[in-house]
C-alpha cells in the first residue's frame, strides 16, 4: 500500500538566545504601566483571549526592549515561509504581552487576517501549561476515538506541545490553538506575534 499524505499542517520550533532576565523586567514594567510600551494607552489590560491573567495591548515594534528579539522573530518567520512556496515579504504585524496569573489559560483561538501566528516563551514555570493545537476535522464523529490503538498525525483530534524559555513556535495563523492552566504557583509570560505580507 501507497499513503498519499494531504493537506499538512505544519508547526515550527525554534529555540532562540534571548536574555530571559531582561524581558521578564520588561513584562513586569508593561503589567505595571503599558503606555510606554504600547501603541494606544490603554492600562487596562484589553483580554482578548487570555482568561486569569493580563494580556498588553499590542507592543509598540520599536522600543529597544524588543530589538533582538523583533530581528530574530523575523528570520524565523521568513525560513518558516519556505515551507509554503510562499514568495510575499514576511514582517511582524503586530506582537502582545500575555502572563498567565495562576489558574490562568486561553481557549481556543486562531489568528485571523495573519499569515502565521506564533508563541515566544520568556518564563516557564513547571506545570504552567502547555499549548494544545486542535485538528479542523471532525474525526470523533467519523472515527471514535474509543477504537483507537495508538495516536499519530493520521487519527489525533488534538496536538500537545511542551514549552521551555526561549522557545518559539511558529504555525499558520488558520490554526486553532489553546493554552493550558498554569497549574504552578507562579505568573507563565509569554510573547504573541503575528505576520503578515510586508505592505
Amino acid at each position: 500500500m501507497k499513503i498519499i499524505e494531504t493537506f499538512k499542517t505544519p508547526i515550527a520550533k525554534f529555540v532562540l538566545n534571548e536574555d530571559l532576565k531582561a524581558l521578564v523586567k520588561f513584562s513586569r514594567k508593561c503589567a505595571k504601566d503599558d503606555s510606554s510600551f504600547c501603541i494606544r494607552d490603554k492600562r487596562e489590560s484589553h483580554k482578548i483571549s487570555l482568561q486569569g491573567g493580563y494580556q498588553s495591548p499590542d507592543l509598540n515594534l520599536n522600543i529597544p526592549e524588543l530589538q533582538s528579539l523583533r530581528e530574530q522573530i523575523t528570520r524565523c518567520f521568513n525560513e518558516f515561509k519556505t515551507k509554503f512556496f510562499y514568495k510575499a515579504p514576511v514582517v511582524i504585524g503586530n506582537m502582545w504581552l500575555n502572563i498567565n496569573h495562576p489558574n490562568g489559560y486561553q481557549p481556543s483561538h486562531n489568528h485571523p487576517r495573519s499569515c502565521f501566528a506564533s508563541s515566544f516563551y520568556i518564563s516557564v514555570p513547571t506545570n504552567s501549561g502547555n499549548i494544545i493545537f486542535y485538528n479542523d476535522s471532525d474525526l470523533e464523529s467519523y472515527m471514535p476515538q474509543k477504537w483507537m490503538t495508538k495516536f499519530g498525525a493520521f487519527n489525533s483530534g488534538t496536538w500537545t506541545l511542551p514549552v521551555e524559555n526561549n522557545t518559539f513556535y511558529v504555525f499558520p495563523g488558520w490554526l486553532k490553538h489553546s493554552v493550558e492552566t498554569n497549574k504552578s504557583k507562579e505568573d507563565r509570560i509569554s510573547i504573541s506575534i503575528n505576520a503578515t505580507e510586508k505592505p
